[in-house]
This record gives structure tokens, C-alpha cells and sequence, in this order.
């Protein structure tokens, strides 16, 4: 956990007051004060609160009292890669998120199993399933071709809908992933705007269609969409 040495080091880096952080982190001024002056041994749960407020305004702290600014808030990957770095991005940091989940915006699967392949595709939902992480997808109203469980989709209405920029939200990141031939994907580093979108996204889930069961969708029609490409 961070000490006092180190919330100082932050605060000079962002050029805040004590009283910049008591705002940032929901805290009083006093108790910034009280923290940096050592006159007490500060709670786990506010020290989380210190974290939290300079880990969404671009610091990370580093072994043996270190702090600096975040030089990988964006994350660009393109072309051939672009794909492989989002599914590894998502594996590796989801595992290690309080929600367990990925949740995506404007997914078109018959464009990305035909664009990157089923195999990769196949392969990262099933590493996600042995990993206990849930994928919660928003498609396309009457698209029924799934690579995943039927339960982990829900239909936007088609008017809503736009395969061009699907987005990716899991753990404090958000990815964009190009809809296009010409892959690339964006990864922003965000807690905040993850959380918020995380939120925006939990109220399409409850009020968008609930796709078709598991009855609905066939054997052949599933193994046909990971045997395209």
C-alpha cells in the first residue's frame, strides 16, 4: 500500500493542493493532512481512496516508494495484430477485475469469424470460460449466430446498431476494435470512464431483447459459425 512519501511525490507530480486530493479521493482536507504528517496510521480503506484518486488521473506507484505518470493511458495496436493484442489484453486483465466480465457494444461475430478466424475466436472464449469470465454481448436484433452461449447475448434494436466501432469494456479498460478489414484497436486505460460505461451498459442489458434460448439456436448452426474461416 502507499505511504505518505509517496502520496506527497503524487500530488507534486499533478501539482495538487492537500485539498485537490481530499476532492479527488471523497476524503476531508484534514484527514490528507493527518496522512501526510504521519501523525496516525491511516485505514486501509482510505489509503484505497488515496490509490484510487491518483490511479484515475494518470500516476501508478512503483516498488520501494516510487510514483510516476502513466505512459500507457492509450494503447494503439493495428493491422494483423490488432486483433490478437485485444483478446490478450482482455484475458489478462479481466482475470484480475472485481466483475469477471467483458461487455460488448456492436459485436458483428459472422464479420469477425470471417475477418480473424474461428480458431482464434474459439480459443479466447474458451480460456474466458476456464477462467470464470463472462462475456455479455449487445448484437444485431435477429442475429442468432453465436460463438458463445446463447444467454451471454441481447438484440439492440437495428436502428441502434453499428458493427463499425465495437467497444469492449472490462476491468478499468475500454477497447475500440475496428469494424473494418483494416484492423485496429484502441485500448484506453480509464477507471473511471470504465465504471461509468460499465453502467450506461448494464442499462441497454436490462431494457434491449433478450435473444433466442438454446433451443432456438441449433447444433449446426453454431458448429457452422466456428467452422467459417
Amino acid at each position: 500500500m502507499i505511504d505518505y512519501r509517496q502520496i506527497r511525490a503524487a500530488r507534486a507530480l499533478l501539482n495538487w493542493s492537500q485539498a485537490d486530493l481530499a476532492r479527488a479521493s471523497g476524503l476531508a482536507t484534514s484527514s490528507v493532512k493527518n496522512i501526510e504528517s504521519e501523525s496516525g496510521s491511516a485505514r486501509k480503506e482510505t489509503l484505497e481512496q488515496v490509490f484510487d484518486a491518483f490511479d484515475e488521473n494518470g500516476l501508478e506507484f512503483m516498488p520501494g516508494f516510487g510514483v510516476r505518470l502513466k505512459n500507457h493511458i492509450v494503447t494503439v495496436h493495428d493491422d494483423k495484430h490488432a486483433t490478437t493484442a485485444l483478446l490478450d489484453d482482455i484475458y489478462t486483465h479481466a482475470q484480475t477485475a472485481a466483475e469477471r466480465q467483458v461487455c460488448i457494444i456492436g459485436l458483428d461475430e459472422t464479420f469477425s469469424v470471417e475477418t480473424d478466424g474461428a480458431q482464434l475466436l474459439t480459443n479466447h472464449i474458451d480460456r474466458l470460460t476456464k477462467a470464470g469470465i463472462r462475456e455479455r454481448i449487445l448484437i444485431c436484433e435477429d442475429d442468432a449466430r453465436f460463438l458463445n452461449a446463447p444467454d451471454c447475448y441481447r438484440w439492440l434494436p437495428r436502428q441502434y446498431f453499428t458493427r463499425s466501432a465495437p467497444i469492449y469494456i472490462y476491468g478499468d479498460r475500454i477497447a475500440i476494435h475496428s469494424g473494418s478489414l483494416k484492423r485496429r484497436t484502441v485500448i484506453l486505460e480509464q477507471k473511471a470512464l470504465a465504471v461509468h460505461l460499465r453502467m450506461l451498459f448494464a442499462l441497454l442489458w436490462d431494457k434491449v431483447s433478450i435473444a433466442p434460448s438454446m433451443d432456438t439456436v441449433t447444433c449446426g448452426e453454431r458448429t457452422r459459425m466456428r467452422a467459417v474461416g
